[in-house]
C-alpha cells in the first residue's frame, strides 16, 4: 500500500512538471513579428519553420523563422503569394489568401490568449 501511495504521488508530481508555462510563453510570442508576402513554399523541418518572401511594406526580401512551433501548425495552409501577418504585441497569426483571411489565435492549455 505504501508503494502505491508513493507511486501515485510521484506520478502527480511529474504530471504537474509537464504542463507548459502558458504565461511565460505568451511573452515569447508577443515579441515575434512577421509581415510578408510568401515567395517560397514553407521549409518545415523538425525544429523550425523558415519563411521566405518580400516584406509587405518595403518589398525587400525577408526571412521569418518560427522556432517556437506555433506557426508551423499552419504551414499546410500557406501557399506562395499569401500574405502572412504576425504583428509584434499581438497573439494572432493571419494568412491572407486571394479570397479568404485565416486567423489563428494563440492557445495554450485550451485557453485563447489575446
Amino acid at each position: 500500500m505504501k508503494k502505491i501511495i508513493i507511486l501515485l504521488l510521484g506520478i502527480s508530481l511529474l504530471s504537474s512538471c509537464l504542463k507548459p508555462d502558458c504565461e511565460g510563453i505568451v511573452d515569447f510570442y508577443r515579441k515575434q513579428e512577421c509581415i510578408m508576402i510568401l515567395e517560397k513554399e514553407p521549409s518545415n523541418n523538425q525544429v523550425d519553420l523558415d519563411l521566405y518572401g518580400a516584406d509587405m511594406n518595403t518589398g525587400k526580401p525577408c526571412h521569418c523563422k518560427d522556432n517556437g512551433r506555433w506557426w508551423s501548425i499552419f504551414s499546410d495552409d500557406m501557399s506562395v503569394g499569401d500574405t502572412l501577418i504576425k504583428r509584434k504585441g499581438e497573439l494572432v497569426f493571419y494568412i491572407h489568401k486571394k479570397d479568404t483571411i485565416l486567423n489563428f489565435p494563440w492557445r495554450c492549455e485550451g485557453k485563447v490568449y489575446q
